[in-house]
């Protein structure tokens, strides 16, 4: 989206309930991209309400217009955040698991994010066994922000290890009326 407070989580949700009423089993991930680690802390005056989820987690209220709008029993993981995402890389260089490597926001950062998506979109949240078909991710903030960059690049990249007919971008954007210019 081009700005904040456009539409993007009620456009994921639009979407997903019309899949859900062809029958396509759905999921959703909101990214979030501030150094948070969740928005139990954020004042609602910036932010806006915080969303307790069943599992405790704290997330932005589009977890919650999910979860309603698509009967979907939501985890604290499928709200990701700069902060848990940086947390997970930071941990995986102390264990030692980039073997001495150099930690650069490319590769590790982005491949952290796809990971992140790829083991949460397989979790069932509809009350049914087996993944769901569909995972809808939104990227909260605005395109252009520096905090958002390192997502887009993550998503951009996650494009390439998915067949063509199994990704598709959905670019939310404000349209101006003008009235007379003149």
């Amino acid at each position: 989206g081009v700005v904040s407070g456009l539409g993007k989580g009620i456009t994921i949700s639009s979407i997903g309930r019309l899949l859900k009423s062809a029958g396509v089993r759905v999921t959703a991930i909101k990214i979030d991209p501030y150094l948070n680690s969740d928005a139990g802390t954020m004042s609602p005056f910036e932010h806006g309400e915080t969303f307790v989820l069943d599992d405790g987690g704290e997330t932005d209220l589009d977890l919650g217009n999910y979860e309603r709008f698509l009967d979907l029993n939501l985890t604290r993981d499928h709200n990701i955040t700069t902060g848990k995402i940086y947390a997970s890389v930071i941990a995986k260089e102390r264990r030692g698991d980039y073997l001495g490597k150099t930690v650069q926001v490319v590769p590790h950062v982005t491949d952290e994010i796809q990971a992140w998506i790829e083991r949460v979109a397989l979790i069932p949240t509809d009350g049914k066994d087996g993944p769901p078909d569909v995972c809808l991710i939104e990227l909260g903030g605005t395109v252009g922000d520096i905090e958002s960059s390192v997502f887009l690049e993550a998503i951009r990249q996650f494009q390439f290890n998915c067949a063509k007919n199994e990704f598709c971008l959905v670019h939310v954007s404000l349209v101006p009326c003008l009235g007379s210019v003149g």
